[in-house]
C-alpha cells in the first residue's frame, strides 16, 4: 500500500513462539539476551490513554525492577524532545492542533508527516487503478482513498526529513539498548454509534502513538497486560532500528514477571 510503512508484524500466544517467528522471518541469529540499559516512559504519551496510566505501567515497571533494578526506569516528555529534535516537523504543525486536550502537537504534526507520505504513496501505487476502475468503497474508506488520490507531492521531501531526524533523535534518546515504553492504543475502540466527534478525538490520538514507530522505522512489540473494566489493555516496548533480536528476547525474558503482576494488578482493580 505504502513502502515507507508496509511492514510484516505477526501475532503469537507467547513471546516464546514471537520470538522463533521473529528469528525466521528477519534471518536473525541466535543471541543471548542484553540488558536493557533503560526504559523510558513519556508521562505525556501515556495521558493520551483512557486507561489509568498506573494499570498500565506499574505491572511492567515492577516487572522491570525486579529483573533489572529499578534504577534504569526514567520518565521524559516524548512531545517536547521531539518538537526540538525534530526541526522538520514546524511544516506540520497546525495551530488548531495545538489547543486541543487529546493531543501532543509535536507527535500530531508527525502523524500528518507519515499520513501524507503515506496518501503520497497509496497514490503512485494504486492511483491510475482507482481513477480507472473506480471501486465501490464503504463509507470512510472511499473519502480516504480519494484524497489519498488527490494528494501532490507538496513536503515529501519534508516528509523524507521527518523520517532521518526523527530516527537520529530517538537513536540518541534511546542508545542501543534502551526502551520506550508507550500505550499500545489510545483506550477501547469507540462503539458503534459513537459521535463523530469523539471518534476523531480517538483517531488523531491512535495516530500520534501509531506514528512514533511507523516514522523512525523503530521495532515495537505490543505486550498484553490482561484486563481491566473487562477490556483487554496493553503495553507496547519500542527499540531502536535494527535491534529486533535484542527487543525479542526482551519480551520473552519479561514475560513469566509481567504475568504474576498482572494477577496482583487484577486482583487490586477489581
Amino acid at each position: 500500500m505504502a513502502q515507507s510503512f508496509d511492514t510484516v508484524g505477526w501475532f503469537a500466544r507467547d513471546p516464546t513462539i514471537l520470538n522463533r517467528v521473529g528469528r525466521v522471518l528477519l534471518q536473525l541469529p541466535d543471541m543471548h539476551l542484553v540488558k536493557p540499559s533503560q526504559f523510558i516512559i513519556p508521562e505525556d504519551c501515556f495521558q493520551l490513554s483512557s486507561i489509568p496510566s498506573d494499570r498500565i505501567t506499574q505491572v511492567l515497571v515492577k516487572s522491570v525492577e525486579k529483573l533489572f533494578g529499578g534504577h534504569i526506569v526514567k520518565h521524559a516528555i516524548l512531545g517536547d524532545y521531539v518538537k526540538d529534535k525534530v526541526p522538520s516537523l514546524k511544516h506540520f504543525i497546525s495551530e488548531e492542533n495545538k489547543d486541543q486536550e487529546y493531543t501532543i502537537p509535536s507527535l500530531s504534526a508527525l502523524s500528518s508527516a507519515m499520513r501524507q507520505l503515506q496518501r503520497y504513496e497509496f497514490k503512485n501505487n494504486h492511483g491510475e487503478w482507482v481513477t480507472t476502475v473506480k471501486p465501490d468503497l464503504g463509507p470512510g474508506i472511499s473519502e480516504r482513498v480519494w484524497e489519498a488520490v488527490r494528494t501532490t507531492a507538496e513536503k515529501i521531501d519534508v516528509c523524507q526529513s521527518v523520517k532521518t531526524e526523527l530516527r537520529a533523535a530517538l537513536t540518541d534518546l534511546l542508545g542501543d539498548y534502551g526502551i520506550l515504553v508507550i500505550p499500545t492504543v489510545p483506550g477501547p475502540p469507540p462503539k458503534l454509534q459513537t459521535d463523530a466527534t469523539k471518534v476523531e478525538s480517538f483517531r488523531a490520538r491512535a495516530f500520534s502513538l501509531l506514528s512514533i514507530a511507523g516514522v523512525s522505522g523503530f521495532c515495537q512489540v505490543s505486550v498484553p497486560l490482561g484486563l481491566y473494566d473487562n477490556l483487554p489493555v496493553a503495553v507496547s516496548l519500542l527499540a531502536k532500528h535494527g535491534s529486533d533480536g535484542f527487543l525479542l528476547n526482551l519480551v520473552e525474558t519479561l514475560h513469566n514477571t509481567i504475568k504474576k503482576e498482572i494477577e496482583i494488578a487484577e486482583k487490586i482493580s477489581c
